[in-house]
């Protein structure tokens, strides 16, 4: 057996997530911290020995990537439809389940860019810089960048909806604070300065308070692909320090397409 056959087998082994393969480990006795002991000789692993670590690397793989086409749903949901009890709320297709989602607000906008990170465009805005050049008749209008808009009013909306969250959405007014002792935003200078400057936000508990934060996010996972872009998350600051920074309480809000860095046009986004 090659060294890279029995380190294989040893990482097989201290992996715990698979009961089966840890079952074929112990049966070869290679649980035992004994394996260095052996003599090993260095040839590279036999076809059958290829075949069952490429067993047990399988065994790892997902059955699927979720790259499921809208017709193979359609055809899970006939399979499952058919198991179910007659009358059952399954949706038949897969537009009738995104219809069922579609209330919940979760669509968003594309806002045309200019490349620079100079402005947004609307429909009254001159075209120069928005719009690449035609390549022949009739071609759609495409503009160099999208700026992708999650509208954040609905999301906040369902905070004060659900009562599992409404009590919670006028913590930062109502706990007790202690002198010198930070354990929230609403301690910091920086929130109490905004509550004299506008003393009438601030004298509803309700209006909701927003932490706004970004970083660059590369889409394949590596830096030196030529790609990235920037998500825009917001965090409610209204709920309790236990809860305002769980990701079920930070809104994606925008996505700034790449792949050069906005910097400090990035304020650009904000005015809309």
């Amino acid at each position: 057996m090659s060294t890279s056959s029995a380190s294989n087998m040893h990482e097989a082994a201290n992996d715990n997530t698979n009961p089966y393969r840890n079952m074929v480990m112990d049966a070869m006795r290679m649980n035992q911290g004994n394996v260095s002991q052996c003599p090993i000789v260095e040839e590279e692993p036999n076809a059958n020995a290829t075949r069952f670590f490429d067993l047990l690397k399988d065994s790892n793989e997902p059955l699927s990537d979720h790259g499921l086409s809208e017709a193979g749903y359609d055809k899970i949901i006939e399979w499952a439809r058919s198991i179910l009890p007659k009358g059952n709320w399954l949706k038949e297709k897969f537009y009738a389940a995104k219809s069922v989602m579609k209330p919940l607000g979760l669509g968003y906008q594309k806002i045309d860019m200019c490349p620079n990170f100079c402005m947004l465009y609307s429909l009254e805005n001159a075209e120069i810089l928005r719009y690449k050049p035609r390549t022949g008749r009739g071609k759609t209008l495409v503009a160099y960048k999208k700026l992708r808009y999650f509208p954040i009013t609905s999301r906040l909306q369902r905070l004060f909806m659900s009562p599992g969250t409404a009590e919670h959405m006028t913590w930062h007014q109502s706990y007790d604070a202690v002198d010198g002792v930070m354990v929230h935003p609403s301690d910091g200078e920086a929130w109490k300065l905004f509550n004299s400057v506008h003393p009438h936000f601030s004298a509803e508990s309700r209006n909701v308070h927003l932490g706004l934060c970004t970083d660059i996010f590369n889409l394949f996972g590596s830096f030196t692909a030529p790609y990235s872009c920037w998500p825009i998350i917001l965090t409610v600051y209204n709920l309790p320090p236990g809860m305002c920074m769980r990701p079920e309480f930070m809104f994606l809000s925008m996505v700034i397409p790449g792949p050069s860095s906005p910097s400090r046009n990035i304020d650009v986004v904000f005015d809309r």
